[in-house]
């Protein structure tokens, strides 16, 4: 395969700018890489055409003006305006002004720049807007990565995709080793050991824009039910157990800290109790991740075989269509792609 995976992202923040430089940093290196290769191609078959947002300190700027600590083989990409259909998050709405674009703006510059997939990460809470960009990216004629906690994949959508040879892949992405994916696989572990879980919990206090619009009620609820309900399918029982964002830390920046407490049963109803802490980096953590979907996905493009994308969401995301155990994924998810 030689033709490069051609992306345009959508928002720029923390996850972009990171990938940025991931895509960079591993043209000579592999280290901290989960895998190396997938389908045969590295992150260097990876390349940026387009990326879009709507912070018009943004708009119109080029990677090379917003990082001027590196340079990238991407610093010539200018940042094009996206769509808008919710209201302005709040550190736009305060501190600047939107720049956005029409959708039929929008459309015409995506299908301009040929890419094989549109990444959404912009940020939680707008979900009017994550649906038309699915929905943009169709008509645009390339697949869809939905990184946000929008619903945007149906029976319904994912037959119109497939019907124009294309993938939509989501929703809401899972990081390599962050609060869910620790605490399924914790979860997997105690009840493969025999143990019995009672009751548990896992509380997310982060630092970045994403935290700060997961405070929304709405939002929060929303994201607690698909983290708890991505946690339940490792156990085949079930158990009191909560878990989500509960807090803003401004000073953690894009650190995230994940509490868990876990209270389970052992020989003869001994109790057994876990509590810890967990601190990553979000963005860091969710790129891993990015770059395995984004291979996996235009491997399978390449042979027409649309019928792993819940293989792949599965792998990657915590609200995918097709639910699977945390270990028989990211097994079959290898098997296919990395083996």
């Amino acid at each position: 395969m030689t033709d490069k995976i051609k992306i345009a992202i959508a928002g720029y923040g923390n996850v972009t700018s990171t990938l940025v430089k991931g895509l960079e940093f591993y043209k000579n290196s592999v280290e901290g890489l989960w895998h190396p290769k997938i389908g045969g191609l590295t992150l260097n078959d990876i390349t940026i055409v387009a990326i879009f947002d709507i912070d018009a300190a943004k708009v119109g700027k080029k990677i090379g003006d917003l990082h001027t600590d590196y340079k990238t083989s991407f610093s010539e990409v200018r940042i094009q305006p996206g769509l808008m259909l919710d209201p302005a998050p709040s550190h736009i709405s305060k501190n600047g002004q939107i720049k956005s674009a029409t959708y039929q703006e929008f459309v015409k510059s995506l299908a301009a720049v040929k890419a094989d997939f549109l990444v959404n990460v912009i940020s939680s809470g707008l979900d009017k807007t994550s649906e038309k960009y699915s929905e943009a990216a169709l008509d645009a004629g390339c697949s869809f990565v939905n990184a946000t906690s929008a619903k945007t994949i149906t029976d319904k959508t994912r037959k119109t995709y497939e019907s124009k040879g294309l993938m939509i892949l989501g929703d809401d992405l899972m990081s390599q080793f962050g609060g869910t994916a620790f605490h399924r696989g914790m979860i997997d572990f105690m009840t493969k050991r025999g143990i019995k879980v009672q009751k548990a919990y896992q509380l997310d206090v982060g630092g970045n824009q994403d935290t700060m619009n997961t405070m929304a009620e709405e939002i929060r609820e929303r994201k607690r039910n698909i983290k708890t309900e991505s946690i339940a399918i490792e156990s085949p029982y079930s158990f009191r157990s909560t878990a989500g964002t509960t807090e803003y830390a401004e000073q953690l920046g894009d650190s995230r800290v994940s509490y868990y407490w876990m209270e389970a049963k052992g020989f003869l109803g001994s109790t057994i109790e876990m509590d810890l802490a967990l601190k990553t980096s979000d963005s860091t953590n969710g790129c891993n991740v990015i770059v395995d979907v984004l291979r996996a996905a235009k491997t399978s493009l390449v042979k027409k075989d649309l019928g792993r994308t819940d293989i792949i969401s599965a792998y990657a995301f915590k609200n995918p269509t097709k639910k699977m155990h945390i270990r028989e994924c990211i097994k079959s998810f290898e098997d296919i792609f990395a083996n």
